[in-house]
């Protein structure tokens, strides 16, 4: 049976359908099941009103650089008023496509080619506006577009790869540089902290080894002060004469001079050789006293060996002061002003 025949008819959900009698604007079906006049009413249009997707040809559209490039999108739009999809345009879904076909290239028009990749975001919207104003009047909404694909010239495309390449690796060498400035930064720095610990320690151990000393000298001080039955300066006396011996003997060991003292209060230098080292030692056995004696002996051959040499270098002296006595010399006198150090007085 003919659908004008039956009178009733199946409004499916979300559907529309627009009832004409005798070619004129009748009534609106609602999605149900709803009864009409055979012959005399007919469903003219059925629209849906789901969001439904629509996709725009592929087109060439020019930019403002005058390049050359194809484009492609997808629209989403839905029925809004039936009645002026039905009556207000003619083909709506085919008028809805090629308007966003012309308000594409109008869009792409206003932009570099450089910039349409990166405006696509504000191209969606800018097409999603065009056609919401054109379309409103159609009882249409446009409810997003979506740019899908852009395609420039190969001869384009080639430079936008080298170009990318370039970038690429202008990235990667300032990433490097600044790899290498924040390592040589580090370095430097690690240095100058190694620096300063390694100054504050030598100080520290300065500091350290100065008031050990200090430490000592005073209890050495209070010893000698407190020492019992008045030998602390005997002691002190007889260390002293020890480092003497020992420098003196250094010196002896690794010079060709021989270097003795003054007496005190005596011009005559020729007195000196023999008086002198027997006065040394007795001052030497008299600091000693009896119970440092013992020790002494026991420990008295290195001094033997030192006074033996130092007999022998004088008896040499005598020698050669024999030989040149009939020359005229020159007195030369010294005098000690350190403990270490002869000058001579002329």
């Amino acid at each position: 049976m003919s659908k004008i025949f039956m009178p009733f008819v199946l409004v499916p959900q979300q559907h529309i359908m627009i009832v004409e009698r005798f070619g004129r604007y009748m009534r609106t079906l609602e999605p149900g099941f709803k009864f009409k006049l055979p012959l005399f009413e007919s469903v003219a249009y059925h629209h849906s009103l789901k969001e439904q997707v629509l996709g725009i040809d592929s087109q060439t559209a020019i930019t403002r650089d005058n390049v050359k490039i194809r484009i492609d999108g997808v629209m989403y739009f839905k029925i809004t008023d039936p009645f002026k999809a039905s009556y207000e345009v003619a083909q709506p879904i085919r008028a809805l496509s090629l308007l966003a076909q012309t308000s594409m290239r109008s869009e792409i028009g206003k932009l570099d080619l450089d910039r349409t990749f990166e405006e696509r975001e504000s191209l969606n919207v800018n097409i999603k506006e065009a056609l919401n104003e054109a379309s409103v009047k159609w009882g249409i909404e446009c409810m997003r577009y979506e740019i899908k694909d852009i395609k420039p010239p190969e001869e384009i495309k080639r430079s936008m790869e080298l170009q990318a390449e370039s970038e690429r690796i202008k990235r990667s060498k300032i990433l490097n540089s600044e790899g290498e400035r924040q390592s040589k930064i580090n370095i430097a720095e690690g240095i100058k902290q190694s620096a300063i610990l390694d100054g504050q320690g030598n100080a520290s151990k300065i500091l350290e080894e100065a008031r050990g000393i200090c430490q000592s000298l005073e209890r050495i001080a209070k010893s000698i002060e407190s020492g019992p039955g008045g030998r602390g300066q005997d002691a002190l006396r007889l260390k002293l004469t020890e480092q003497y011996l020992e420098a003196l003997n250094q010196i002896l060991s690794t010079s060709r001079v021989l270097m003795l003292p003054n007496e005190s209060g005596s011009g005559n230098s020729d007195q000196w050789s023999t008086s002198k080292i027997a006065t040394a030692m007795t001052l030497y056995k008299q600091i000693l006293g009896p119970a440092g004696q013992a020790v002494a002996q026991a420990a008295g051959k290195a001094e033997g060996d030192l006074f033996n040499e130092l007999r022998q270098r004088v008896a040499q002296l005598d020698q050669q002061s024999s030989a040149t006595q009939n020359q005229v010399v020159r007195e030369r006198k010294f005098q000690y002003h350190d403990d270490k150090a002869l000058y001579s007085d002329q």
